[in-house]
């Protein structure tokens, strides 16, 4: 027979990061199923298990005596540094303003569980930039005011309480969003937030959770099956929209800012993106750790400084995974490349490159180095990873080797034949950088007659619109026309100062 709690511990919050962490994974699928709002990506449910497992493997670093401000301090910093996606950066921070609330407290008791519920739902809504009625915010804040009103009672009734007004207003999200409405499902990140409440129920009345397969089955009660998108692949190429006017990538990154800083970041990628989230934290003008999440159709527009930031993520919201994960140095390769459904990693680290694998969803992956730096990284993070996923890393070491090769990708083949594929096209690519009055010269000494593409990445001194732009492009057309007349030009824009033009003919 189980016992109603009157507070809950720090072992009892364990037990909540735990469970509400199997309780996603039983789920995940049917969560990513829902996900049709902000961009139908399919990967809500997905996003939510990770984040919580960043949470929870942060937790399990502290002994058995860690105190619970100690213990929910570090689930949401580690919420915060594996969040994905708009999902998990809205987790992130619900879970910060829980830490927040229980500072200075060693048990919960039910008013504490009910302010604690009512910070989380405060901060989920700080952390997006414009708030939209229907979603996880809609439910969080219905969870907290049930809270709120029972707070008189034991944690039990207060989660309770919370778990089924959250429920309620769950089920109300399918007639909020007008994309909802036409799909004929609930928010999914909403859905998990129910999820992860009901396993606080659970734990709150010191009770047996429920199976996995009564969670499948109610989750199926709120999703309607609909066509998994299917299409070609798109081909390397710049300024990619995506369809209905949504934006066409989605980019994250660690931020080591002070807060007036990353408000300035906030409002400046506001009016360049959207779905926009910036959150985190720090002490006064000290730097602290904060997440950034927005989607755009321009990567090289929201970024900010290389020198404080980590983990730069990049993939198209609109192309199907092709299981690769590509390196680059040159923030205007961030589209092009993305574009193709590969998975970018600006300026790589081990920690970005082992989310991007993660992100690229599949039980194999290719994995392109830019440099011999990055090469390094990829072979140590890929003999980390679990068996789960397998990774290959192919033989590029430059920019424009990982160009070639995401160009010549073949989804679905084994991962000997893409690695054979890979090294076919590098093989053929013949490369040198130079400056702007060489360019052509240099064209002219890497061309053969039977090429079939010239490419050139430029830096900023060549930005298109620019008198040197059309210089430099008429100068490369006139060589190719020359020296290899059925090769095509394709112009790049690298991002930076340096190179002024990087070539490779293939």
């Amino acid at each position: 027979m189980t016992e109603t709690l009157t507070v809950l511990g720090p072992a009892h919050v364990r037990r909540w990061f735990e469970q509400g962490l199997r309780s996603l994974l039983a789920v995940r699928r049917q969560v990513d199923v829902l996900n049709v709002f902000p961009v139908p990506d399919g990967d809500t449910g997905t996003n939510l298990v990770l984040t919580l497992a960043g949470a929870a493997r942060a937790a399990s670093t502290l002994g058995a005596d860690a105190g619970l401000p100690e213990l929910t301090a570090a689930a949401a910093r580690g919420a915060l540094v594996g969040a994905r996606g708009n999902s998990g950066v809205i987790l992130s921070q619900a879970m910060r303003g829980l830490a927040g609330a229980v500072a200075g407290h060693d048990v919960l008791d039910g008013p504490l569980l009910a302010a604690a519920l009512r910070a989380a739902a405060d901060e989920a809504r700080r952390a997006v930039a414009r708030p939209v009625e229907g979603t996880v915010l809609t439910v969080a804040d219905a969870a907290a005011e049930a809270a709120l009103g029972a707070s008189d009672g034991t944690v039990a009734e207060v989660a309770t309480s919370a778990a089924r007004a959250a429920a309620v207003a769950l089920a109300d999200t399918r007639g909020q969003l007008d994309v909802l409405t036409e799909s004929d499902v609930v928010d999914a990140g909403a859905a998990g937030y129910v999820i992860l409440l009901d396993a606080l129920a659970a734990v709150a009345d010191d009770d047996a959770p429920d199976t996995p397969r009564a969670r499948q089955a109610l989750a199926r009660l709120w999703s309607t099956p609909r066509p998994v998108p299917a299409g070609p692949v798109c081909g390397l190429g710049a300024g990619v929209v995506a369809r209905g006017g949504q934006a066409a990538f989605e980019v994250m990154y660690v931020l080591h800012a002070t807060a007036p800083e990353a408000a300035a970041l906030r409002e400046r990628l506001g009016s360049v993106g959207e779905s926009l989230a910036v959150v985190g934290g720090s002490d006064g003008h000290e730097r602290g750790l904060w997440q950034v999440h927005v989607h755009t159709d321009d990567p090289a527009a929201v970024l900010a400084d290389p020198a404080v930031t980590e983990q730069v993520c990049v993939r198209s919201l609109t192309a199907p995974p092709t299981g690769v994960v590509a390196c680059t140095r040159l923030p205007g390769l961030l589209a092009p490349l993305a574009a193709t459904g590969a998975v970018l990693v600006l300026h790589p680290d081990a920690a970005g490159l082992e989310r991007a694998i993660v992100d690229a969803g599949t039980p194999d992956v290719l994995l392109l180095p830019c440099d011999e730096t990055s090469a390094a990284l990829a072979r140590e993070v890929g003999s980390l990873l679990p068996d789960a996923q397998r990774v290959v890393v192919a033989g590029t070491r430059e920019e424009l080797a990982v160009l070639t090769v995401v160009a010549d990708q073949r989804p679905g083949a084994g991962a000997q034949e893409r690695l054979a594929v890979a090294a076919e096209a590098v093989s053929r690519l013949r490369t040198r950088s130079c400056g702007l009055a060489e360019a052509g010269e240099v064209a002219r000494e890497l061309l053969h007659r039977d090429d079939e593409l010239l490419t050139a990445v430029v830096g900023l001194d060549a930005a298109p619109g620019t008198p040197a732009r059309a210089a430099l492009e008429a100068t490369l057309r006139s060589v190719v026309a020359e020296t290899a007349p059925q090769a095509d030009v394709l112009l790049l824009d690298g991002g930076r100062p340096a190179p002024d033009v990087l070539l490779g003919a293939q």
